[in-house]
């Protein structure tokens, strides 16, 4: 054999061992959630959304609103009103080429669908013509809506689409109206260099609340502030495994005075938050702003946890593992979403609701429910496209189909029914006049 032969086969095989140790390397890294598997990940993350940027760019489509169409029929295809619960429907969502807001009678019309387009309510900030996303949205009685434009801020509108005030505070996702109506939400990550928490810098949520008035700050809590006032950091230790968002705050609800007496453990004020990349829910002291509960090891990805007037938790357990699919959407490697009750005062937890054969309920990576007065339950399964109330025995009393085409679904962001006369707005409402 040459000498030059000789020489290229080693240097393959230093290419190739150099190879082997690399991969090695960056498995170890991943496993172990050191550098630089957390900023790969990010890397890849951004990947994914710069792809979707481009998509939405080149083809004018809505993809980040968009999933695989898994259901025949469209718009609402089941209304039972003598098995409902009452009052009307408020949904946020895709409709066509629009972001916005629907009423819904128990009868399945539309009672009200406000003209506004949330792609057209700051332009000058977007990339592009879909960069927008309402994550949170609360209806006022007299037909305002308040809506979080996911990650800039808070915008009041009223009836007729005009805005009221509109505040930067980079809130997003879900929107609280606590018993004083002021308005809670998560705020955008502050970044954070404490070398003895972390080697490197980490970014971490805080919630707030607003004057619904004026749109104006009333308060702010720091989420580690509360764990170091807690002396929890403990809960955070898997820190490299997201440094860029330790814990994905998701939603913020208060303990109203009427409820208190059902939670022994907890007073009137205190506030109840969902950490997704956590897999954690905590009760954090109003006062004080320390941790008094921490509810783990039920769920898996959860959203919009509730305190219930049986002195329960209730909860959206996504249990994601695969985004999902036409047309095996369901059940996904856990076996599809469901809604838990959680007990904070003797522990433990029961499944109110998770779908069958009959109805497959799998959303992976948003939702929301409301367990309703006569023991129903009402679910945005957003990245299904379809909302629905369902009895306990899991008979479907009202469903809606929010089909974007003939293959796709547009998301159901927000859902909650409110009682009949916050649909009172409607009657001789003339937005011409105005």
């Amino acid at each position: 054999m040459s000498e030059e032969k000789t020489g290229r086969r080693a240097r393959l095989a230093a290419l190739a061992g150099a190879g082997v140790l690399l991969f090695g390397l960056g498995l170890f890294a991943g496993v172990k959630s050191i550098p630089p598997a957390p900023q790969l990940r990010q890397t890849l993350a951004t990947m994914g959304q710069l792809k979707v940027l481009v998509t939405a760019a080149l083809f004018k489509r809505p993809d980040q609103h968009l999933g695989p169409r898994l259901h025949e029929g469209e718009g609402v295809t089941i209304a039972r009103p003598d098995i409902m619960a009452p009052g009307v429907t408020f949904i946020s969502g895709l409709f066509g080429q629009r972001l916005g807001f629907r009423l819904f009678g128990r009868d399945g019309q539309i009672l009200y669908d406000w003209p506004v387009d949330f792609f057209q309510i700051a332009p000058d900030e977007m990339e592009h013509r879909y960069h927008a996303l309402i994550h949170g949205a609360v209806l006022m009685e007299n037909g305002d809506v308040v809506a979080n434009l996911d990650g800039r801020g808070m915008v009041r509108l009223d009836a007729c689409g005009k805005i009221i005030w509109r505040n930067h505070s980079r809130s997003h996702h879900a929107i609280f109206r606590d018993h004083r109506g002021w308005l809670w939400a998560p705020l955008g990550v502050a970044e954070h260099r404490a070398p003895d928490i972390a080697g490197i810098p980490f970014r971490m949520d805080r919630l707030g609340a607003f004057n619904p008035e004026t749109g104006d700050q009333i308060a702010e809590i720091d989420l580690l502030d509360v764990l170091q006032r807690s002396d929890m950091i403990g809960l955070i230790q898997d820190i490299y495994r997201s440094p860029e968002d330790v814990l994905h705050l998701n939603d913020v609800e208060v303990l109203p005075p009427d409820l208190a007496a059902k939670f022994p453990m907890f007073d009137s004020g205190d506030i109840l938050v969902s950490l997704r990349n956590l897999n954690q829910l905590w009760v954090i002291d109003g006062t004080e702003h320390r941790i008094k509960w921490i509810g783990a090891g039920a769920t898996i990805g959860q959203h919009d946890p509730d305190f219930e007037p049986d002195g329960t938790i209730s909860v959206l357990d996504n249990r994601p593992r695969t985004p999902i699919r036409a047309p095996d959407g369901y059940p996904g490697p856990h076996g599809g979403s469901r809604i838990l009750l959680l007990d904070p005062e003797r522990g433990g937890h029961a499944v109110l609701y998770q779908g069958d054969d009959r109805n497959p309920f799998y959303t992976p990576y948003r939702g929301k429910h409301q367990v309703l007065e006569n023991g129903n339950v009402l679910i945005a399964e957003t990245d299904a496209g379809r909302a629905f109330e369902v009895t306990p025995g899991g008979d479907i009393t009202w469903e809606y189909l929010n089909i974007w085409d003939a293959t796709n679904s547009g998301w159901v962001l927000d859902i909650t029914r409110y009682p009949t006369s916050h649909g009172d707005f409607v009657q001789g409402l003339d937005c011409a006049a105005k």
